[in-house]
């Protein structure tokens, strides 16, 4: 049986190969396996030609149909900007940007049990963030965020994703939110190469 994405890719490429204006028909299987080989970029690309595909045709997305997520630019200051290198700012408060930042760089996800095995990488972001703190602070700080005990790192997530909801344009939020059940790890959902690294 044919997987969901794969129909839907097979669709889109059809769609952007089509001749016949308006037309839509279940496409063949006869691709060579051309879909299976692209990458993700190579993807990403294709579904933005078949958008403006559509728009060709008269074909408007649905109003309540999931954005896209916005890119995101992070310079090496840990500057994060919507959209391009030069966008609008994100601004989040250290902690909350370092815990950000982290997730950001383990699209793999974290299991909340072993966060402590990221203390000596938070820390390092942290003081990126915040090059003025005492070395003391910036380890007792991101040690309650590490600490199995402490409820830092639950409030830390709770105020981040409450912070994408307002600051992300609207329908993008839950893409960069930290997501996860209890025994799984915490991940960000968003496809990596959104994120543009300096």
């Amino acid at each position: 049986m044919m997987k969901k994405g794969s129909i839907e890719a097979r669709l889109m490429w059809f769609l952007l190969t089509s001749g016949v204006a308006g037309v839509l028909e279940e496409p063949g299987a006869d691709y060579g396996g051309v879909l299976e080989r692209m990458e993700a970029a190579e993807l990403l690309a294709l579904m933005e030609k078949v958008r403006e595909r559509l728009k060709e045709l008269g074909v408007e997305e649905a109003p309540n149909q999931r954005q896209e997520p916005v890119r995101l630019f992070i310079d090496k200051k840990y500057v994060i900007r919507m959209d391009a290198a030069d966008g609008p700012e994100i601004p989040l408060r250290p902690l909350v940007k370092a815990l950000f930042i982290l997730f950001l760089r383990h699209p793999e996800g974290i299991l909340l049990k072993q966060r402590d095995q990221y203390r000596q990488e938070l820390e390092e972001i942290y003081a990126v963030i915040c090059p003025n703190t005492a070395v003391e602070d910036v380890g007792a700080r991101v040690g309650r965020l590490v600490n199995l005990q402490d409820n830092s790192f639950s409030e830390k997530a709770s105020v981040l994703n409450a912070r994408l909801e307002d600051l992300l344009p609207k329908g993008t939020a839950d893409n960069y939110k930290i997501q996860g059940y209890n025994g799984h790890p915490r991940r960000i959902p968003v496809n990596p190469l959104l994120v543009h690294w300096a």
